[in-house]
C-alpha cells in the first residue's frame, strides 16, 4: 500500500514538475503532441510565434507577431511642409557620418598591463580612464575612415603627442651617438635596454583620440593623421583594430567586420560642396554634439558671407587670416566644433569653428571655414597619408596621370526666341576639362588634349574631358578624383575622353610615379 502511495505521490510530483517546466518554457503537456497549424506556422512564417494556453483545452493557438514595424519615409512626412522635408532628408542622409569627438589623456602607469588595459578597453569601445583634453564634432569624408574636424578640438592632444615624438628623437640621436663614442665600453644592447627603460619612466603614455560615430555606444581609436592650423582644420583617421575579442563587437552586428578581419563601423561619409556658390538668406543645416548631446540638429540661414577672421588659439595663432568665412544664425554652442554646415543638398559647405557670444552659449552668430578652402586641404592631406602608407605596407604607390582639371564647372545657360533653354558654351555640357597636359606624362603619351587659350587669334580650342575611367562614369571632379586614387603606379588603364562637338574615343595610359620635382 504503501508503494502504490510513493509512485501514485512520485507521478504527481513528476506532472507538476513538467506542468511548472512548461509554463517557465512557454509549453503545455499538449506541445509535446503533433499540431499540423503549429507546424505549418512554423514552416511557413518568419515572424515570432507565440504559443498561448487555452483555458480547459488540450490544444495551443499559435499568433505571429511581426519580428519590425516598418513605416515608410513618405508616410512619416506627409504631414510635413516641403521645407521641414528638406531639413529631415539631409538629417536623414547625413546625419550618420556625423562623430563625437574626444581626446583622453590616460592615467600615467608603468609596464604592460597598462597597454593591455587600454587595448582591451578601446576593443569592448570604451574609453580608457584618464584626463579629458577636450571634445567636440566631426564628420566622415572617405568610407575607409578619414574623418575631418577643428584644429582647436584636438589641440592639447596633437602638442603633447608632437612634443612626445621630439622627444623621442632626441632620446634615439643621443642614443645613437653615445654608442658611436663609447663602442668598446658599452654595447649596443645594453644602451638600447637603458633608452627604453628611461623613455618608460620619462615619458608618460600618449594622449588618444576616439570618435563615436553616429552615436553609436561604441568608442574607436583614432590617429591624427594631418593639421592645418591656419583653417583650424585636423584630419583623423580610424584605425582598424584586430577582430580577435569575443567582446570587441558587443552589439554582434554581423557587418562589423572586414574580410581582412579588421573591425570598422564607417557606414556612410559626406562629400563638400561649393561654398562659394552660398547666398545670404539661403537655409543650412548644422549637425554636431553641443555640450555632448549626440547628432543635435540645428537650422538657420546665411547671415552673411565673406567674413574674415583669424583661426588660431592663444597657444597656436594662425599665420594667416581666413578669407570668405561664412556667419550663419544656425544655433552652434561649445561642442558643435568641427561639426559640419551643410546645404539642402546634403553636401558640406563648411566646418563650425567659432561663436560670438557673451555667455558661452549660442548667441545667434557662428562662423563656418568654407568649404572651398577645407577641401583641397583635406584631399592633399589624406593623398600624402595614403601614399605614406602605401610605401609602409610595401605596396604600390599611387599612379599619376599627369593633367590638370578644370575645378570650377561652368554654367552657361540661355533663352531662344521659343523661350526654351540651351547651352551655348560646350564648356558646360561637360565637367572634368582637362586644361593642361604634363610633358612626358601618361596622359601625353596617350594624346590627351588640353584647352588651349589663343589671344592672338581670339578663339578656344577646348580639347578632351574625361568621362569614364576604366568603364565607370565620371561625371563630377570628386568622381575622377575618387577613381584615380585606388589605382597604383604600372596599371593600365583606358580613359573614355569627350570632345566639345561630343565624339568620344577610349584612350590607354599606364600609370607612372610622380616625379619629385
Amino acid at each position: 500500500m504503501t508503494t502504490k502511495r510513493s509512485t501514485a505521490l512520485f507521478l504527481s510530483s513528476l506532472c507538476s514538475l513538467l506542468a511548472l517546466w512548461g509554463l517557465v518554457s512557454g509549453f503545455t503537456l499538449s506541445a509535446f503532441q503533433s499540431h499540423p497549424l503549429a507546424t505549418t506556422t512554423a514552416a511557413t512564417s518568419r515572424t515570432s510565434t507565440a504559443r498561448q494556453r487555452i483555458p480547459g483545452s488540450m490544444t495551443t493557438t499559435t499568433t505571429s507577431v511581426p519580428a519590425k514595424l516598418a513605416i515608410s519615409v513618405e508616410e512619416l512626412e506627409k504631414d510635413l511642409t516641403p521645407s521641414e522635408r528638406s531639413v529631415t532628408s539631409v538629417v536623414r542622409r547625413c546625419g550618420a557620418s556625423v562623430a563625437f569627438v574626444t581626446s583622453v589623456w590616460p592615467t600615467s602607469s608603468s609596464g604592460d598591463n597598462a597597454n593591455d588595459s587600454m587595448k582591451t578597453k578601446n576593443l569592448q569601445g570604451q574609453l580608457p580612464p584618464g584626463q579629458s583634453l577636450g571634445s567636440g564634432s566631426g564628420f566622415v569624408v572617405s568610407p575607409d575612415g578619414y574623418l575631418c574636424t577643428n584644429f582647436h578640438v584636438i589641440e592639447r592632444a596633437y602638442t603633447l603627442q608632437t612634443n612626445a615624438d621630439a622627444a623621442k628623437r632626441l632620446l634615439d640621436q643621443f642614443a645613437g651617438n653615445f654608442t658611436t663614442m663609447t663602442p668598446f665600453m658599452f654595447s649596443s644592447d645594453f644602451v638600447n635596454f637603458t633608452k627604453s627603460l628611461v623613455q618608460e619612466q620619462l615619458l608618460p603614455p600618449l594622449p588618444q583620440i576616439y570618435v563615436r560615430i553616429d552615436s553609436a555606444t561604441k568608442y574607436q581609436n583614432c590617429r591624427i593623421v594631418g593639421v592645418n592650423t591656419d583653417l583650424d582644420l585636423a584630419v583623423l583617421k580610424v584605425m582598424e583594430q584586430s577582430n580577435d575579442s569575443s567582446n570587441s563587437n558587443p552589439k554582434g552586428d554581423e557587418d562589423s567586420s572586414n574580410d581582412d578581419g579588421s573591425t570598422s563601423a564607417i557606414d556612410s561619409c559626406v562629400s563638400f560642396g561649393s561654398s562659394s556658390d552660398l547666398l545670404v538668406g539661403q537655409s543650412v543645416v548644422a549637425i554636431g554634439n553641443p555640450f555632448g548631446l549626440d547628432t543635435t540638429v540645428t537650422t538657420g540661414v546665411v547671415s552673411a558671407v565673406n567674413r574674415e577672421f583669424r583661426a588660431g588659439t592663444a597657444r597656436t595663432p594662425a599665420n594667416t587670416p581666413i578669407r570668405n568665412v561664412i556667419q550663419t544664425d544656425a544655433a552652434i554652442n561649445p561642442g558643435n566644433s568641427g561639426g559640419p554646415l551643410l546645404n539642402l543638398k546634403g553636401e558640406v559647405v563648411g566646418i563650425n569653428t567659432a561663436i560670438i557670444t557673451t555667455s558661452g552659449s549660442s548667441a545667434g552668430i557662428g562662423f563656418a571655414v568654407p568649404a572651398d578652402q577645407l577641401q583641397p586641404a583635406v584631399q592633399r592631406i589624406i593623398w600624402n597619408d595614403r601614399q605614406e602608407q602605401q610605401a609602409q605596407g610595401g605596396r604600390k604607390a599611387q599612379g599619376w596621370l599627369g593633367v590638370s582639371i578644370l575645378r570650377q564647372p561652368v554654367v552657361d545657360v540661355e533663352k531662344d526666341d521659343s523661350n526654351t533653354t540651351s547651352i551655348s558654351i560646350p564648356l558646360a555640357k561637360l565637367q572634368n576639362w582637362v586644361v593642361n597636359v604634363e610633358r612626358n606624362s601618361p596622359a601625353s603619351d596617350a594624346g590627351i588634349r588640353p584647352l588651349l587659350i589663343m589671344p592672338d587669334a581670339g578663339g578656344v580650342v577646348y580639347g578632351d574631358a574625361i568621362v569614364a575611367v576604366g568603364g565607370n562614369e565620371v561625371k563630377t571632379l570628386q568622381d575622377l578624383q575618387t577613381e584615380l586614387s585606388t589605382r597604383v603606379v604600372g596599371e593600365q588603364l583606358a580613359l573614355t575622353v569627350e570632345d566639345a562637338s561630343g565624339d568620344r574615343r577610349v584612350v590607354y595610359v599606364t600609370l607612372s610615379k610622380k616625379p619629385s620635382n
